[in-house]
């Protein structure tokens, strides 16, 4: 299936560019298809990561030669899956989810094109212009709205190398139009900086809640609508505000797309049917629904005539700034750093609504010893945004 939707692009846009790099230089179809065909394959799975040019022609090679990709974070270790992947698995991601458990999800070629085609069809994608790869290809929400829209329908990606106001507007100035996604804390420097958005097609926001104040700033002081987005790793795009104009309510996150249904079970959590959830996880845990077109979400949402509203999410997960953390993960660093022998990882609302949650550490140590020399030492194999902004000892 890949193959011949490819074959066609190359055909028909060969020599047209497909990805436009940090340096000013451009990479056309014809080339990309070269390099992805060139790269030697070992193994039983293809690794993606790095940055943009790398995990397009890593997906491109996985995809042309039908072996499962696995997506990886440029700073993270892949993750072994726990099990062979299922029959017709094309994509692997590992991701932390709402759960809050570090886990590798199967999807199919099929399960990941619908995904991509729904947004495509839906927000007009190939009518938006190039597509602005300021925020990782390794988070779905990246990697669906970006890289995915080169190669299964050709629209270019621009590569932004950092996501700061310079890059960003260095990646975005020689197009006439592009189209930018981003996550409210990004949204946030963008807009509070000097970037401009006179050709920004179309905006899109997801990853965590974007909040009312930041929706009315991006209007007021450059027009330009934040479009709310809402979905899940595990089963791809499920809403999205299609308004000209502002929410009356945060909590609004918009309507279903097409092809997607939803309702919430017994608990109030948010049941997806769609053609793009997944085939499982890897180590599936009790009481949980994902695959065979179902996911059950962590998050409690209410539906009414396919309009949704946020409610709360459940889950263990820690959203830092859009970034799912898990509390386990981190906790074990911190015991290995700091020979503790139990550490308690949770997250709370922090008051930097763009950033969603800060990160909680409660520790077996009498608060007086919890010193900058302690938390130096402690935080030493954790990345920056996994550093936790309050430590409660014993008293």
């Amino acid at each position: 299936m890949f193959g011949e939707r490819w074959e066609r692009i190359v055909k028909e846009r060969g020599a047209q560019a497909a990805l436009y790099l940090a340096d000013g230089r451009a990479i056309t179809f014809c080339e990309l298809d070269e390099e992805a065909r060139a790269l030697r394959l070992e193994g039983d799975y293809v690794l993606a990561q790095g940055d943009v040019p790398q995990i397009l022609r890593q997906l491109l090679a996985g995809f042309l030669h039908g072996i499962p990709v696995q997506l990886v974070e440029k700073d993270r270790a892949r993750r072994v899956p726990a099990c062979p992947p299922p029959a017709g698995t094309a994509l692997i991601k590992q991701a932390v989810g709402g759960s809050g458990m570090r886990r590798c999800q199967f999807f199919t070629f099929e399960q990941i094109a619908a995904d991509v085609d729904r947004l495509h069809a839906a927000l007009d994608l190939g009518a938006r212009g190039v597509g602005v790869a300021a925020i990782s290809c390794a988070h779905s929400f990246g990697l669906t709205m970006t890289v995915l829209q080169t190669l299964l329908h050709g629209v270019p990606t621009c590569h932004a190398p950092q996501p700061f106001a310079q890059p960003l507007m260095d990646a975005m100035r020689p197009h006439a139009r592009v189209f930018l996604p981003g996550v409210p804390a990004l949204w946030k420097a963008w807009l509070t900086g000097n970037v401009g958005f006179a050709n920004v097609s179309l905006a899109l926001s997801a990853g965590a809640p974007l909040t009312l104040d930041l929706e009315r700033l991006a209007l007021e002081k450059h027009g330009l609508k934040i479009h709310n987005l809402y979905g899940a790793s595990e089963c791809g795009a499920v809403s999205w505000d299609d308004t000209p104009g502002l929410r009356e309510d945060a909590s609004d996150l918009g309507r279903l797309l097409p092809g997607v249904e939803a309702q919430p079970d017994a608990n109030g959590c948010l049941v997806v049917h769609s053609s793009s959830v997944g085939l499982g996880y890897d180590e599936p845990q009790p009481q949980e629904q994902y695959g065979t077109g179902a996911f059950t979400t962590c998050d409690q949402i209410e539906v009414q005539e396919g309009h949704l509203r946020f409610r709360q999410s459940t889950g263990a997960g820690i959203n830092v700034a859009g970034r799912k953390l898990s509390p386990a993960e981190i906790a074990e660093k911190i015991m290995r750093a700091s020979g503790l022998p139990q550490v308690k990882i949770h997250g709370v609302k922090s008051r930097d609504p763009e950033r969603c949650q800060d990160i909680v550490a409660e520790l077996e140590l009498p608060q007086a010893e919890i010193d900058a020399a302690f938390k130096i030492k402690a935080c030493s194999l954790l990345a920056p945004w996994e550093v936790p902004r309050k430590w409660i000892g014993k008293l």
